[in-house]
């Protein structure tokens, strides 16, 4: 997958996908995703890194810098929910890809 971004503020693209962190927006095939912030940032992890496997732990540190006290199925939850609002975007699609054992990826 192909990403651009040529500055810190600059969205995020990556074949279909949209996420602009700056203003809280993102789209999937043109169409708008209504994400919480903790969503937001999820996707923007694996927009970063399209085809890297990120370990629960791994997304866990990225979402959540406060160190409060968070289990490894948060992780799973916020996954279910965006998920959810891809498919609604784009049905018959589900970008994110499970790994039995390992974590998630983004494959667009």
């Amino acid at each position: 997958a192909i990403l651009r971004r040529t500055s810190a503020t600059d969205p995020l693209a990556a074949k279909g996908l949209q996420v602009d962190e700056e203003h809280y927006q993102a789209s999937f095939n043109g169409v708008a995703l209504d994400l919480t912030p903790v969503e937001l940032r999820l996707l923007a992890t694996f927009a970063r890194s399209p085809g890297r496997v990120f370990s629960r732990d791994q997304l866990l540190d990225r979402l959540y810098s406060d160190h409060r006290v968070v289990t490894d199925r948060t992780v799973d939850s916020h996954i279910r929910n965006l998920r959810r609002k891809l498919e609604h975007a784009c049905p018959g699609q589900d970008p994110i890809q499970s790994l039995y054992g390992v974590g998630y990826k983004l494959e667009l």
